[in-house]
């Protein structure tokens, strides 16, 4: 066998292209402080890497707590809201959509209504900043999974997540 130490290894080589780690996908339609950013995709013959979050370009708050979601086709995760976190949402695979409701009294977007398209087709970061109530469907035939980096952990002795019903009549949208 081979003596195998540090020294073989080669540093990788600088990245030489324009292409960004993440791209802001900006409209004045948003609900205020909800922010999306399309997640650049590099693949090469081995596969391919997606960058979910980076503090290269800007500060970010660190994602205390991490986990990944699944969702069986068909089913939705809704209305939540937090009053702590902003849920930072990574959808990179399946047909997800987001819906999003802004019932901040206090807010320029007050009862607006979003629906983003998100997963395989649309990768996309999305941070839903707190009291913005928010669902979760897989409209696909498989298994969608989505990665959570909130801005907070999750305290399950203190939970920051209030819930209504999914088919609740004072939110304008009906999962079909």
């Amino acid at each position: 066998m081979q003596t195998l130490s540090l020294d073989d290894f080669v540093d990788d080589k600088p990245w030489h292209d324009d292409t960004p780690l993440l791209e802001d996908i900006s409209s004045a339609d948003l609900i205020a402080g909800v922010r999306i950013q399309r997640l650049i995709t590099r693949a090469d013959k081995r596969g391919d890497l997606t960058v979910l979050i980076s503090a290269l370009l800007e500060p970010i708050s660190p994602p205390p707590h991490v986990y990944l979601v699944s969702a069986e086709p068909g089913s939705i995760r809704a209305w939540v809201y937090h009053k702590r976190q902003s849920d930072r949402l990574a959808c990179t695979n399946g047909d997800i959509r987001v819906v999003l409701y802004d019932l901040r009294k206090d807010s320029p977007t007050y009862q607006k209504l979003e629906i983003l398209d998100v997963g395989a087709a649309n990768k996309v970061l999305l941070t839903i900043p707190p009291y913005v109530v928010h669902g979760v469907h897989n409209r696909g035939k498989s298994t969608a999974t989505f990665v959570n980096m909130p801005t907070n952990f999750y305290d399950p002795k203190n939970p920051d997540k209030a819930r209504i019903r999914f088919d609740h009549p004072g939110i304008p949208y009906r999962f079909e």
